[in-house]
């Protein structure tokens, strides 16, 4: 057997998160985006290893200069499982390859920096100890179900948001951690909290970019009375969209 070191640029690492804990996710996700190439590492990071106009740029440690155009793809990220919903996230490449000096903090940008990506919950996904669970019904003017919609629920003190998305049905769930529990010593302690909600929706291809989405957020008049451990359903209605 003849072993052969190859050697080859990074060109980005991206690190799923999850929504309610904001922890690395550990379990296998399949991304996938036109003409790039992946390889999930020991840290559970998807690596970036080649991309359309990064081929040359990749197979050498050497910063060529000038470097590559900057470009943007457009990558999905899907679970297995279905216990997160698919959705969509922008890349842009290059990343910053130069360290920085000893004792700095690496600049966000840098591809020594994994790209986060947070995954949203489907109905399906089950709540850590303490969470609310909040399940939402999502639809549009005519009471027809939305799918691709994000749903922010917001509370000023403490400071708490957390985000949802609905899926093929219009159904999001949002699990909600860090609500304060009942204070036996002070019975005048609230238990419940007022969440605001907000919207947003766009007529676009399957599955959603939330950050982009995120953008465009409505305000709803609607609230909602929320308290550690405890499951609320409920719909909402986004008035100012007709499929």
């Amino acid at each position: 057997m003849i072993l052969e070191r190859t050697e080859s640029r990074a060109l980005a690492a991206i690190r799923f998160l999850d929504a309610e804990t904001q922890r690395p996710l550990t379990e296998p996700i399949t991304v996938a985006g036109h003409g790039l190439r992946f390889a999930r590492n020991v840290r559970g990071l998807h690596v970036v290893t080649d991309a359309p106009g990064f081929s040359d740029y990749a197979a050498s440690f050497e910063l060529p200069d000038p470097l590559p155009a900057a470009a943007a793809f457009t990558l999905v990220a899907s679970d297995p499982t279905r216990h997160y919903l698919a959705r969509s996230f922008t890349l842009e490449l290059p990343r910053d390859a130069t360290a920085p000096p000893t004792g700095q903090p690496l600049p966000p940008d840098s591809v020594f920096r994994p790209v986060d990506v947070t995954l949203y919950p489907s109905p399906l996904m089950r709540p850590s100890a303490r969470s609310a669970v909040v399940r939402l019904r999502v639809v549009d003017a005519h009471d027809t179900p939305l799918p691709g919609a994000l749903v922010s629920l917001a509370l000023a003190d403490p400071e708490i948001t957390r985000w949802g998305l609905s899926n093929e049905r219009g159904d999001a769930l949002i699990l909600v951690p860090g609500i304060p529990i009942a204070d036996w010593g002070n019975p005048e302690a609230p238990v419940h909290f007022t969440f605001s909600l907000a919207a947003a929706w766009a007529a676009l291809p399957q599955p959603p970019d939330p950050d982009a989405l995120s953008q465009d957020f409505h305000p709803l008049s609607s609230t909602l009375d929320v308290a550690a451990g405890e499951e609320v359903t409920t719909t909402i209605k986004l008035d100012w969209v007709e499929l």
